[in-house]
């Protein structure tokens, strides 16, 4: 909320398009921030009867509805900026090293806030904190270059193009990255397969237990925020006890678990 007002206040004193841009991806960025919240408290809500797998599509529906508003952003300043281009001759930038202060500023915070964010979303494999964490690291290019534009107008004698130029910049940042937020939510609402890191980290838990175990087919994934939900058939030699048969797969989810965080496994046994 402080970045909201300071970058809004900035924008009434200098009529910047570039800090307008920033502006409102701040408010933007604030409401998306208390999505993220909602969406992580309801994330950790225990599975029910109503919801056998848990709650974690809370953050893939979190970063969807983030997608959408960075989208609106995107599209009101790239009409903002447009407006002003065409009707130029209205419009003067002022004090534009009040403008350079205060993005500044804002450049430190957002930072510090990157750091955070990323930091955290490692530890916990939160979707919703890192769609956040890449929607403030596009906020911390686009303060660089309301910055560059601010200059350029101050060393040019005002003129208002480096400005614009900059606002239509920063648009089309924003709206690219609700393309790749929305992607990402799309990708984990529907479920799409294991990354390849993901799944050579299976491929080796499971070749620890060879001869004992030849092979494994049918493996299907599913995610519910940060949880990974694996199903697979383990190859197993057919005069095998039942008791051998059920202990090595044990052995296998829990070594399957142990090399993916938040996974859990479910094996089923068959005769080779």
């Amino acid at each position: 909320m402080g970045l909201v007002l300071l970058k809004g206040g900035t924008y009434l004193a200098t009529s910047s398009t570039g800090v307008l841009g920033s502006a409102l991806d701040s408010l933007f960025d604030m409401l998306a921030s208390l999505l993220v919240l909602w969406a992580i408290l309801a994330a950790e809500r225990p599975a029910n009867a109503k919801y056998q797998w848990g709650h974690g599509k809370a953050e893939g529906l979190a970063a969807l509805f983030q997608s959408l508003f960075i989208l609106l952003s995107g599209l009101a300043l790239a009409v903002h900026s447009v407006n002003r281009f065409v009707r130029q001759d209205e419009y003067e930038l002022k004090l534009p090293w009040l403008g350079v202060a205060v993005m500044a500023i804002s450049s430190v915070v957002t930072w510090w806030l990157i750091g955070r964010l990323r930091k955290v979303a490692l530890e916990t494999g939160s979707p919703a904190l890192k769609a956040d964490s890449y929607h403030y690291t596009s906020d911390l290019l686009m303060n660089f270059s309301v910055v560059a534009g601010l200059v350029l107008a101050w060393l040019l004698d005002g003129a208002m193009w480096p400005d614009l130029a900059v606002g239509i910049l920063i648009s089309l940042v924003i709206l690219n990255t609700a393309r790749e937020v929305f992607v990402s939510s799309i990708e984990g609402l529907m479920d799409r397969g294991l990354r390849p890191r993901e799944a050579a980290a299976i491929m080796h838990a499971v070749s620890k237990f060879t001869p004992q175990v030849s092979g494994f087919h049918d493996l299907r994934s599913r995610r519910s925020g940060a949880d990974i939900f694996l199903e697979l058939h383990l190859d197993l030699n057919r005069h095998m006890s039942f008791v051998e048969a059920h202990d090595l797969s044990e052995y296998v989810s829990a070594a399957i678990e142990a090399a993916l965080p938040n996974c859990t496994v479910t094996v089923h046994a068959d005769p080779l």
